[in-house]
């Protein structure tokens, strides 16, 4: 089979030596003659198709890696939810599988709970046979997650995102520690608290906000930093004001406003009693002529105050570089 010249070279072409090669028992071959035809053309039979032929394989990172690019067609369905849910698994990626699981178990509606809570089982079920014989990977990786406050952000970011490796349990437990550390940067402990919220913890958590003062949170009751009221308001008002006039300013300042919303988290509710003048406040630090339009003199001092905060989050994440 090694001496067939796939020609023409075209998509058709290299699926079915891949079929011969898959009747043949020569998967690497198959999968060699399938990739060439995914470059071609990204379709999601086919993408499926190399996704389990690498887990067959046991090439499981890029069985995630090719799944992740049609994600939503996976979600679409529970036997592709059970294949993606499959693969992170076997990736060690249970923070992640138990976060899609009980998000789709909240909005249920078509008589498949049942399936899910036993998804959801399996996931438990291999997290643990995980925990019994990888005892050494784990106590490595939380003895790393415990030297965090000692490195950089960037470091800390590295290390924190490997924490999704870790055991359901473990991972809560070792969160709520770097909550309350005031080493850790305030975008890492952003993101744990997003992770428990993606969990649904539905305990109180104690966490250091950016002004260094404790606060108690259920991240089951709460969304992510860009489901707030605030941001859902600012977004409409620029959009409404730009989209059409300056869509790259719009692209542009709605950049910054994720991350500035990701160091607000959970409490840009509470901080920003005005989004409307928040919006215009960021125009203003990008184009100060457009501003002139939403007549700012009136609201000069109120738009200070707004400035002063805005300035001193974009201090914050220009020390992360240096």
């Amino acid at each position: 089979m090694t001496n067939k010249i796939p020609f023409p070279k075209n998509y058709e072409r290299f699926i079915e030596l891949g079929q011969e090669a898959v009747k043949e028992n020569n998967l690497l071959e198959a999968v060699n003659y399938y990739e060439q035809a995914y470059a071609i053309r990204q379709d999601f039979p086919l993408n499926l198709v190399l996704v389990n032929m690498y887990l067959e394989t046991g090439e499981n990172e890029q069985a995630l890696s090719l799944a992740s690019e049609m994600k939503e067609k996976y979600f679409a369905y529970l036997d592709y939810l059970e294949l993606y849910i499959q693969i992170l698994i076997q990736n060690h990626l249970f923070i992640q599988a138990h976060s899609i699981i009980n998000e789709r178990i909240l909005m249920e509606q078509s008589g498949e709970m049942r399936k899910l809570i036993s998804l959801k089982k399996k996931i438990r079920h291999v997290e643990l046979m995980y925990r019994q014989f990888e005892v050494s990977k784990i106590k490595e990786l939380k003895e790393e997650l415990e030297h965090l406050n000692t490195q950089n952000y960037y470091e800390q970011l590295g290390v924190v995102k490997k924490a999704g490796q870790l055991p359901q349990d473990e991972f809560i437990a070792i969160g709520k520690k770097i909550l309350l550390d005031e080493r850790i940067h305030n975008l890492v402990r952003s993101w744990i608290l997003e992770e428990l919220v993606s969990l649904h913890v539905k305990e109180e958590i104690e966490f250091l906000w950016r002004d260094n003062k404790k606060y108690t949170v259920i991240p089951a009751s709460i969304g992510g930093p860009l489901d707030c009221a605030a941001y859902q308001r600012i977004l409409l008002f620029l959009e409404k004001e730009l989209i059409n006039d300056d869509p790259i300013l719009l692209v542009d300042v709605l950049e910054e406003i994720r991350l500035h919303f990701a160091l607000l988290y959970p409490l840009a509710d509470d901080i920003i009693e005005n989004p409307k003048l928040w919006a215009i406040s960021y125009i203003i630090s990008y184009n100060h002529s457009i501003a002139q339009k939403f007549q700012i003199d009136e609201k000069r001092t109120e738009i200070e105050k707004i400035q002063k905060i805005q300035s001193k989050i974009r201090f914050e994440l220009e020390t992360m570089v240096l």
